[in-house]
């Protein structure tokens, strides 16, 4: 069994495959001071909860924003694993990736696993949108090479920058589903942050299309907040919610194949 792990600044998900399929996905919270042991004990606990055998990993593979966390996860991971090898996404690992971008070497990890993902199930060009801490948006071309990308701010992270700059604003959660003519200073901040956020990635998704050219597969991934920006999009963009974890898990198998070779 293989523990796959992403590291965002607010979660930490979990996966776990067998053969290629995904038998569980879960995560827990970010905790800066949190040790490896500390870690490690949390996501056994997790794991055993959700009915994994954490004695049967035996590899993993890790993906990361947040470098100060890094190596606390990656010694975490192999406390778990039974005499396996853990594996960082960055410097060294094998993508079979045609990057091309100013600087291939600070490529984020989560642009990686998405794109080794999306690429395996889908025929280029293809728009990835990945909802995490930020929003973010890659380009793939008809050769499958990356070539371009977008960076936008996060939606929990701009709600939570909007109500913590305007005094009277009160602090609002993300809902899946809102009225689009808020009716309460809640309801409006909500509604301009789905529906908002809806019409700025229909916008990118049309720029994105126009220069990639041809017939072009959007699919994108996330929690919550994907899901319901997807589901306002109209059913032009796919929705794979473990695209990242399916990266993560298909870069450990070609990486454990080279190995042997």
């Amino acid at each position: 069994m293989i523990l796959t792990v992403h590291i965002d600044n607010r979660v930490i998900s979990l996966g776990c495959y067998e053969k290629a399929e995904l038998l569980v996905s879960s995560s827990i919270a970010v905790n800066p001071l949190g040790t490896a042991d500390q870690y490690a004990a949390e996501i056994q606990q997790v794991l055993r909860f959700r009915g994994i055998d954490t004695d049967a990993i035996d590899g993993a593979v890790i993906s990361s924003v947040v470098p100060a966390l890094t190596s606390r996860l990656k010694q975490a991971a192999d406390h778990l694993i039974n005499g396996g090898k853990t594996l960082t996404v960055g410097a060294g690992i094998k993508t079979g990736l045609d990057i091309r971008w100013d600087s291939a070497a600070s490529v984020g990890s989560d642009f990686i696993c998405n794109a080794v993902a999306a690429l395996r199930e889908f025929t280029p060009p293809l728009v990835v949108i990945h909802f995490a801490g930020a929003t973010t948006f890659t380009a793939i071309d008809t050769h499958g090479a990356l070539v371009g990308k977008s960076i936008l701010p996060g939606v929990e992270e701009s709600m939570a920058h909007l109500c913590q700059s305007a005094a009277q604003l009160p602090e609002v959660s993300f809902a899946a589903k809102a009225p689009l003519f808020g009716r309460s200073t809640a309801d409006a901040i909500r509604s301009g942050v789905l529906y908002g956020t809806t019409s700025a990635v229909e916008g990118m998704v049309s720029r994105y299309t126009e220069m990639l050219g041809g017939s072009v597969t959007t699919v994108a991934t996330g929690g919550e907040v994907a899901r319901a920006v997807v589901s306002l999009c109209g059913g032009g963009i796919l929705f794979r919610p473990n695209l990242l974890h399916d990266g993560l898990y298909l870069l450990y198998e070609k990486n454990r194949q080279e190995s042997k070779k």
